[in-house]
């Protein structure tokens, strides 16, 4: 899995980077060349390439899939403007219900309103653990999931290139990543240490035993507490 993620990062980068280009040069569909969208792209291909020898863009990947569940959420409940406003999706949240019907016509249409609340409340939830960088691995996983299922949806009830819109894949694959590194959950830790130029501290040192190591709730061997005991002078006869 540490080796699939990352090529399927690398597939989903390559797809998308080609809608963009055929899109822009000849099929011209809405929203065309959007600004966030080549920003996600641009960083998951850097992320796809140097996703281990630059750890801080494992940062940047968590805190763009964080901004948009969360900017999502707000966007649903009005927060950048009514319904109909420019560079609004929903407006609020009726809308929201209405486009998450339209995305699950393979499903009774009274269920749209409880799937809609069960994905809001998804968002809002892993948007703040990618944030903060709280259970990282868990958190990336159930966004690859969630990504997963809406990029499904897209394909099967929409046209299959809304999904490109929304740089689903790109973002699901991203996560998958993420959630795979080793390590991931001291990303966030690691990243707070270079940013505040703090020293490394945190990092327990190593032993300063050669021999066996002390393992918790267990005594030194014999030996290794012998050599490192200070020599007790003898007293004179």
């Amino acid at each position: 899995m540490n080796r699939c993620a990352p090529a399927l990062l690398w597939f989903a980068c390559a797809v998308q980077t080609s809608w963009v280009i055929i899109n822009n040069a000849s099929l011209h569909r809405s929203p065309g060349l959007d600004p966030p969208g080549v920003i996600i792209l641009a960083v998951f291909t850097a992320y796809a390439g140097a996703h281990r020898r630059w750890r801080w863009l494992s940062v940047l990947a968590r805190i763009l899939m964080a901004a948009e569940f969360l900017l999502a959420v707000c966007d649903r409940f009005g927060v950048f403007g009514s319904p109909g406003t420019s560079g609004v999706s929903w407006g609020d949240f009726p809308h929201f219900v209405d486009y998450t019907r339209s995305m699950t016509t393979f499903l009774p249409g009274g269920a749209a309103p409880t799937l809609a609340v069960l994905a809001t409340i998804a968002e809002i939830i892993l948007g703040v653990a990618l944030l903060l960088g709280l259970r990282l691995q868990l958190a990336a996983l159930a966004a690859a999931l969630l990504l997963a299922i809406y990029g499904t949806s897209m394909t099967i009830s929409l046209p299959a290139v809304e999904q490109f819109h929304y740089d689903v894949f790109v973002l699901c694959a991203g996560m998958l990543t993420l959630a795979t590194l080793p390590h991931a959950s001291r990303i966030a830790d690691w990243a707070l240490v270079k940013l505040l130029g703090r020293p490394s501290g945190s990092v327990p040192a190593r032993s300063q035993f050669t021999g066996p190591q002390i393992r918790a709730g267990r005594e030194a061997p014999l030996e290794v507490r012998a050599s490192t005991q200070p020599a007790v002078p003898r007293p004179r006869s």
